[in-house]
């Protein structure tokens, strides 16, 4: 802890040297009189070498945060008895903003004795944070000194980004494990009618076409369409940011990927997640509630590198990236490493649906007014088709999507899959 003088000792110091100075100078000695009970004033003042903070804690809400939801923190401490107030002044991350008119509180304390600081705080974006910063400052009883010091508690926060439900999601090419909602080339046992053909040994009695059977006068079956599970794996772009927080391209990035996410896992599919930056982290596909938390902690802690090691994604064991998987990636379209490595992937006849943020949306405010005009920005858009264009060459389902739209908006022009080959064109 620091300890150094506060304003009141300056302005007292300087009123008693101007005391002194006036008593030498007009030869008053009733002045030095008038100076010494301000002097044993200052001299009968606590020290500042017996205060020290300790057990320094701090507490979060039980459970992970939600974008947009409050947040409750305390923050305890055992102070000294130095008989003045104590100051708690905790620093904020990026990710949270406080809720009231400040952010430090004053608590006096006669003696020694616990203190804490309980507030509010809003979650502004997504994001992790593993340590927390809170400064104290204790002043005497006089208010001639005062001490700070500064601690780095360990804090557990995982902000999930915020997630809407998505009623009518892009279907994929090809399907997986059975017991889905998706219809399958293959015939069994299904809810969707397929044809009518005639029965044959092995066929279920209850799969007979009585009024068929009857008109035909010999015995028909229904078939159906057999119904399977997709294996759905996001692909998200970490390269670059555009705008700032919590209304960046990043943050609609996570927040799309977490509403496919869950409306997905909803229909009982399989969903993975790849973060593709400078690094390439991933989560394996899986199904299940408990998929669901995965993915969205896991989208929490992506975080923007723009260097480091490029990975080929097209040499991702079966397991993390599989073949029959639909792949959807989400990147404003801002790093050329990203955008080869869509043309990869659908070169290898994946099948892939890019969905393309606008960034000319999020960056108005961060631009100048010659790079803002009219023209600049028709321009720009045009270059963005003609890179959508060629995209959609390789067989990619790709889409732009203003972040000022809902999501399934821009999903409805790709709902369906495409040819395996060839060009596919969209509005």
């Amino acid at each position: 802890m620091t300890f150094r003088p506060t304003a009141l000792a300056y302005v007292f110091s300087v009123v008693l040297a101007w005391i002194v100075c006036l008593a030498v100078a007009l030869d008053r000695v009733e002045l030095l009189f008038v100076a010494l009970p301000l002097v044993v004033a200052f001299l009968r003042a606590p020290g500042p070498a017996r205060a020290e903070v300790s057990e320094v804690g701090l507490a979060l809400e039980p459970g992970a945060g939600v974008e947009g939801d409050d947040l409750g923190v305390t923050v305890t401490a055992l102070v000294p008895g130095t008989g003045g107030p104590v100051e708690i002044l905790p620093v904020l991350p990026p990710l949270l903003a406080p809720l009231g008119a400040g952010r430090a509180t004053v608590l006096a304390r006669p003696g020694a004795a616990q203190v804490s600081w309980h507030g509010r705080l809003r979650c502004r974006a997504s994001g992790t944070a593993d340590r927390a910063t809170v400064f104290f400052r204790i002043w005497d009883r006089a208010g001639f000194w005062v001490g700070e010091s500064r601690f780095e508690p360990p804090a557990s926060l995982v902000i999930t980004p915020r997630v809407e439900a998505i009623r009518f999601l892009p279907r994929p090419r090809r399907t997986g494990a059975p017991f889905g909602i998706h219809l399958s080339r293959k015939l069994g046992d299904g809810t969707d009618f397929a044809e009518i053909r005639p029965f044959t040994t092995g066929d279920r009695v209850k799969r007979i076409n009585w009024p068929v059977s009857l008109r035909m006068n010999r015995l028909y079956v229904n078939r159906f369409h057999t119904e399977s599970s997709a294996e759905i794996v996001l692909l998200v772009d970490s390269f670059t940011n555009i705008g700032r927080r919590p209304n960046s391209s990043l943050d609609h990035t996570l927040r799309a990927a977490g509403s496919l996410a869950v409306s997905y896992l909803r229909q009982h599919d399989r969903v993975g997640l790849i973060e593709f930056g400078g690094w390439v982290r991933w989560t394996r596909a899986a199904a299940g509630p408990a998929q669901c938390g995965t993915i969205l902690r896991s989208l929490a802690r992506v975080s923007v590198s723009p260097a480091g090691f490029l990975q080929d994604l097209t040499i991702l064991s079966e397991t993390v990236l599989p073949g029959h998987a639909l792949i959807i990636a989400i990147s404003p379209l801002v790093d050329e490493r990203f955008v080869r490595t869509v043309e990869r992937l659908a070169g290898q006849g994946r099948d892939v649906i890019l969905l393309a943020i606008r960034g000319d949306v999020l960056s108005e405010d961060l631009i100048s007014r010659r790079a803002a005009s009219p023209l600049v920005r028709r321009l720009w858009s045009l270059e963005r088709e003609d890179g959508l264009r060629a995209l959609r060459g390789y067989g990619v389902r790709a889409v732009n999507w203003s972040p000022a739209l809902p999501v399934e908006a821009a999903l409805q022009a790709v709902r369906r899959p495409g040819r395996v080959r060839g060009a596919e064109w969209y509005n």
